[in-house]
């Protein structure tokens, strides 16, 4: 009898057991990249065969949730944190091997742009953006990540490997909104939204931003839903009050709108591990190995009351064989037609052209080169995609969502310098986007070294081949100036004045996605005003005007990561130019007497620029140029002299007339170490040579005449210390060169100082 009572006693016991503490649910919190911990804690659960049966999350919290939730593993998730792509996605930037340079735009000296909107008479001269990264890869990462699940779950997140609820933040009305339906990715896209820093999405045109301004751990919600056992809480914090040295945009921001909740759990409700992470940023992900051992270091030392709470066991071959069936079960992203929304018919045929697949079935790699080479439109300011499933063919139909940018665009920029080249920039801009693509600029520089107007007309057509037509007409004034230690003991003109007025035409086709291909035909008027002796007084300036026809074919690349100072990148042209004209020259001293010279000739010019990290902290890069050319000498030393193609590879080299660099043919070249200090700073050398075939020298009295073959070689050098703003660039440099002797030169300079386009490149 009294083993009886024992056996139904220890029966009633197992069974209180096998009833209390079995579903278990996992409550994550937001804290941007310190939710790399988050993945730490799950490999420890499962690596102790701890069942999670239902998960809750916010902002990072709804990432890592939401993935565990779609069956990735912890080791796919910590590899997908640490991935190229999640780089990409979160910083917004475009892979190297999406960029698209048909469409890329010279480069200009703007620092801040302004938008005019012409859709309404509301002018928002806002310099402030409503979000810090750009949507451009979040828009499609989300569709490709979660549309897969989307199909399994149907809509329902109860429905997916483990069932899943994220918490966003309706800040219209001041609550939490929570989601366990509908769009997977848009309910962690909103979950996310980290305000000024991502884009929102709306939700019944409400925006939604991050979840953990109004619940960042949501242990309630997991409570209220799910009903679990004993719920396993993980809080990412930082410190609690910020220093004045720890006071970067991301911080900041996270301070004034972040809730500060309590990070607990009621005892006998479940544990939770608190970690609070010093020096961790939002976007710091590349430290997520590091903070994935914290997260399963922590785990383990309380696995053992874990289990205590938690008898019943998952494991890892069942799991892996769950995780396994639900996979197999997924449809694969493949799309078969395409819809464009949110714009007219003339448009919508623009853009229906350059994402035709005829037909055919796409892959997602297929679709991303044609959803960037299509942002790569100024015109499009953003494309929403969304991939919606068709039982009828068993494959996804792709939505897209075009946002059409009427603006009209003013942009300001320029430099300001310790050297004699300060200079002012306004451009003008509008595009339009019909059943075809149009852009027109206005380009304005005043400055001391430069002025320039600049009136370009675009029209891209779309066809087999996407080809564009442009129209330019511009007008150049460049200075050199007494001033400049460089021309105080050279036999040139130490006063320069340049202007040339132009027309172009031109015929552009991409050659292959990262180069371009352009015809173009011009007439340009190029006028000299110099001295040719050392009287410099104003009433005797010699002049020499050109008046010119060009033929030319034209290659360009450029991947470098900036437009002034790069580390990263290669830029590579070659022109091949046919011009023909007549020069005329007046003498100041005799201006009835004129001299004419009639001339044609080829000129080849090629440059290849490249820059390769080598270490973390050191990139090497490398230059070559040459200019080969059938050109005859000019009526006189000077005006030779200054029509020769010059080498000018660094900023001082552009603004200082030196002859010992200019020749009608020569092979030039150099080296640019570049030390990475960190982010913003880099130190950077320029050591170049110059080698004229045949070099221009003065002969008798005004005459030019050529030298000997390979004679005259000159050298410069330049060390600078550069910071790369995410509007301009600042640098210090000190520099020498071997023409004229003893040339040192050492100066600031703040901003952008690029220059209009000559017609003879």
């Amino acid at each position: 009898m009294h083993k009886l009572r024992f056996f139904i006693f220890s029966l009633l016991i197992m069974s209180s057991c096998g009833v209390y503490s079995q579903k278990v649910g996992l409550a994550l919190s937001g804290g941007g990249a310190k939710g790399a911990v988050h993945i730490g804690i799950i490999k420890a659960l499962e690596d102790n065969d701890i069942p999670i049966d239902y998960i809750t999350g916010t902002s990072i919290g709804a990432i890592v949730g939401s993935l565990y939730a779609m069956g990735y593993s912890p080791e796919e998730m910590l590899n997908l944190l640490l991935s190229d792509n999640f780089y990409y996605w979160q910083t917004g930037k475009v892979e190297e091997k999406y960029r698209y340079f048909f469409r890329k735009t010279p480069n200009k000296p703007d620092f801040v742009k302004f938008r005019i909107p012409l859709d309404s008479l509301k002018i928002d001269l806002s310099l402030l953006p409503d979000h810090i990264v750009n949507p451009i890869q979040m828009n499609q990462a989300f569709m490709q990540l979660y549309a897969q699940a989307n199909v399994q779950c149907g809509g329902d997140f109860n429905n997916l490997f483990v069932p899943f609820l994220c918490v966003a933040s309706d800040v219209i009305h001041q609550k939490p909104v929570f989601f366990k339906s509908g769009n997977l990715g848009d309910a962690v896209r909103a979950s996310m939204t980290f305000p000024l820093i991502f884009n929102p999405i709306y939700v019944d045109s409400i925006p939604m931003f991050d979840g953990g301004i109004f619940d960042n751990f949501p242990v309630n919600p997991m409570k209220t839903y799910f009903k679990p056992d004993f719920i396993i809480g993980s809080a990412v914090t930082g410190k609690k009050e910020m220093r004045p040295g720890n006071l970067n945009l991301y911080n900041l921001i996270g301070n004034m709108v972040m809730q500060k909740p309590d990070y607990k759990i009621d005892t006998g409700e479940g544990v939770v591990m608190n970690f609070i992470l010093d020096d961790i940023n939002l976007l710091d992900f590349h430290k997520s190995k590091a903070l994935f051992n914290i997260g399963y270091e922590a785990a383990l030392k309380m696995i053992d009351s874990i289990k205590m709470s938690v008898p019943r066991r998952m494991p890892a071959e069942e799991l892996r064989q769950k995780r396994k069936d639900y996979k197999s079960k997924l449809p694969p992203l493949i799309f078969n037609k395409i819809y464009v929304l949110g714009v007219n018919e003339s448009q919508q045929s623009y853009i229906q052209r350059q994402i035709n697949h005829h037909g055919e079935r796409f892959t997602m790699e297929d679709f991303k080169r044609s959803y960037f080479r299509l942002l790569s439109n100024p015109k499009i300011k953003e494309i929403i995609p969304s991939a919606v499933w068709n039982p009828d063919t068993g494959f996804f139909d792709l939505h897209l969502y075009i946002k059409i940018d009427n603006v009209i665009q003013l942009a300001f920029g320029g430099n300001v310098s310790s050297m004699s080249i300060n200079q002012f920039y306004l451009g003008l801009g509008h595009r339009s986007l019909t059943s075809f693509a149009s852009d027109l600029t206005l380009d304005m520089q005043v400055g001391n070294a430069f002025n320039g107007v600049s009136l370009i007309e675009k029209v891209e057509l779309q066809g087999n081949i996407p080809f564009d037509i442009t129209a330019q007409l511009t007008y150049n004034y460049r200075k050199y100036y007494e001033s400049e230690k460089l021309f105080m003991d050279t036999e040139v003109s130490t006063f320069i004045h340049q202007r040339e007025t132009y027309v172009k035409a031109g015929l552009g086709f991409p050659f292959a996605d990262k180069a371009r291909m352009d015809f173009a035909t011009g007439y340009g008027i190029l006028e000299d005003r110099y001295y040719q002796d050392k009287i410099y007084t104003n009433e005797y300036l010699d002049k020499s005007v050109q008046n010119l026809f060009l033929f030319g074919i034209f290659y360009r690349k450029n991947t470098q990561d900036a437009k002034q100072y790069p580390i990263l990148g290669e830029d590579h042209h070659v022109f091949a130019q046919y011009v023909s004209g007549r020069e005329t020259f007046t003498s100041a001293k005799q201006p009835k007497l004129q001299e004419k010279s009639y001339q044609s000739w080829i000129q080849i010019d090629a440059t290849i620029y490249n820059l390769h990290e080598i270490t973390s902290k050191f990139n090497l890069g490398y230059r070559v140029h040459g200019v080969l050319s059938s050109k005859n000498l000019l009526l006189n030393y000077t005006s030779t002299t200054l029509q020769a193609p010059a080498y000018s590879p660094t900023l001082h080299s552009m603004v200082a007339f030196n002859e010992a660099f200019r020749s009608n043919q020569f092979i030039a070249g150099g080296i640019i170490p570049v030390w990475k200090l960190n982010a913003t700073f880099h130190a950077r050398g320029d050591f170049h040579g110059f080698l004229p075939l045949y070099p221009l020298l003065k002969g008798d009295g005004m005459a030019a005449r050529y030298g000997s073959l390979f004679t005259h070689p000159a050298y410069m050098g330049e060390i600078s210390v550069v910071a790369r703003l995410p509007f301009m660039s600042i640098s210090l440099f000190a520099n020498y060169y071997s023409f004229p002797k003893n040339d040192w030169n050492f100066g600031l300079n703040l901003g952008y100082l690029i220059f209009g386009s000559r017609f003879i490149p």
